[in-house]
């Protein structure tokens, strides 16, 4: 069975949230305002996808935005303690962007649509 794939991106005062699916991809987006009105709004949100969807879920926080930064133990009682086998969250941080390049590939162009074809065939959507 393939997961849900669900992405949280803090901001000031809210968290864009993109969930996934590997055959279909998007299924949903959407932005919640921050802080959530009850402590356990966000794993009451995160239960609800999993029933919905009938599949496990995978949450990918980003672990550099300013508000996680800013306070990590309100993001660890939000998205901590689940008992729930069906639940995995993981904090992200993505690698640094090398700012040199190689000069004899830059001739090849920006291969651009070689870039979104790999997306599309590594996300599972065909």
């Amino acid at each position: 069975m393939s997961r849900l794939w669900l992405a949280l991106e803090p901001r000031q005062q809210e968290v864009w949230l993109s969930l996934s699916t590997a055959m279909s991809g998007p299924a949903l987006r959407g932005i919640l305002p921050l802080p959530p009105s009850h402590p356990k709004a966000m794993a009451l949100f995160l239960e609800s996808l999993v029933e919905w969807f009938g599949r496990p879920l995978s949450a990918a926080l980003d672990a550099d935005a300013e508000d996680v930064r800013r306070r990590p133990e309100f993001w660890t009682h939000c998205l901590g303690g689940f008992d729930d086998p069906r639940f995995h969250v993981e904090w992200v941080t993505l690698p640094a962007r090398q700012s040199r390049r190689d000069k004899f590939l830059s001739e090849a162009g920006a291969q651009t649509r070689a870039r979104k074809l790999v997306r599309f065939a590594a996300a599972g959507l065909k």
